[in-house]
């Protein structure tokens, strides 16, 4: 229900708002470039899964961490991030 769609960081505002959480301390997972550009622009950490084609893609360089595969999260992950 949002008036701009991603990589507006609206969306992601606005969960965080229903939340009650402050933006910085929430953590987005993206499979997207347009996800990602949300995420940092809401001040929020992100962790990428990008297609397999977009790997090499420099421009997910602004992710806090990126993966290969969502079996790769886990509290060690998670934990440094903090």
């Amino acid at each position: 229900h949002e008036s701009h769609g991603k990589p507006h960081p609206a969306v992601f505002l606005t969960a965080a708002t229903h939340l009650q959480v402050e933006p910085t301390e929430c953590l987005v997972i993206e499979d997207s470039f347009n996800g990602l550009l949300a995420a940092k622009s809401a001040r929020m950490k992100c962790i990428t899964v990008p297609e397999i084609q977009n790997r090499t893609n420099p421009k997910f360089c602004i992710a806090d961490k990126q993966i290969n595969s969502l079996l790769e999260i886990n509290e060690d992950l998670i934990g440094s991030l903090r």
